[in-house]
């Protein structure tokens, strides 16, 4: 399985903390913020990694081919101020024809999210492509009103993406397993564009599932009051 890690934005929400380096650098718990994805897939068995970089691209790949515990592959996107679509679309010769992984530079991710949408792929349809999820309730207002949001049918099929969605009944983590059947939807969608519109797409046609991630560990940072709270969290970790 190959996994796709869009971190070419710039970060802006941090203010002077990415003036001079890009966000995944930004330390959480004295490690980079992409370190935890990067330490997930490694424990996940995940190997063939592609890294879309734009902002500070240089001193990103540098630093990441210096730290990585995996080889990677970087791939860059120079129209990185415009929509995230632009990232993903940078990827698909890379990505090929098979199913990936797609995760964001700017969460936190742990291995038990890589390894349950690895588990849900194993029994899927070919077409269908997965949002690893959590349960809304584990986390304070605050944090609910930022994340973005997953309104689910009864057999766990997304139907609605978007912030401030309601009602909804989950939360987006920023990982999903996409089968190549989502490029149809990429091309379907503005050339520059976010990526809750693609994945609307994919949910208009049945074909996004939300995978339950049992409580396991993530943080999605926007801001510094986020790299507080995540450095909590971390902290709070068994």
């Amino acid at each position: 399985m190959k996994a796709v890690i869009l971190a070419a934005g710039d970060g802006g929400r941090l203010g002077e903390l990415t003036r001079d380096r890009p966000k995944p650098l930004v330390e959480v718990g004295g490690r980079p913020i992409i370190a935890y994805t990067l330490e997930a897939l490694h424990a996940a068995g995940v190997r063939e990694i592609a890294v879309v970089i734009g902002y500070r691209a240089g001193q990103l790949g540098e630093a990441l081919a210096a730290q990585s515990p995996l080889p990677l592959s970087f791939i860059h996107n120079p129209r990185f101020r415009e929509g995230a679509s632009l990232s993903l679309a940078a990827a698909r010769a890379w990505a090929g024809h098979d199913p990936f992984l797609l995760l964001m530079s700017d969460h936190l991710l742990s291995e038990p999210i890589i390894r349950a949408l690895l588990a849900a792929r194993a029994t899927a349809p070919a077409g269908l492509s997965f949002v690893a999820a959590d349960d809304p309730a584990r986390w304070p207002p605050d944090y609910r009103d930022e994340a973005t949001r997953l309104a689910l049918d009864p057999e766990g099929f997304v139907t609605a993406i978007g912030k401030h969605l309601d009602p909804y009944h989950a939360l987006d983590t920023g990982a999903f397993l996409l089968a190549p059947a989502a490029w149809a939807a990429l091309d379907a969608a503005p050339e520059s564009c976010e990526l809750s519109v693609v994945f609307r797409l994919l949910a208009a046609q049945r074909s996004l599932r939300a995978v339950d991630i049992g409580g396991a560990p993530w943080f999605d940072i926007d801001t510094t009051a986020d790299l507080a709270a995540a450095a909590a969290h971390l902290a709070a970790r068994p």
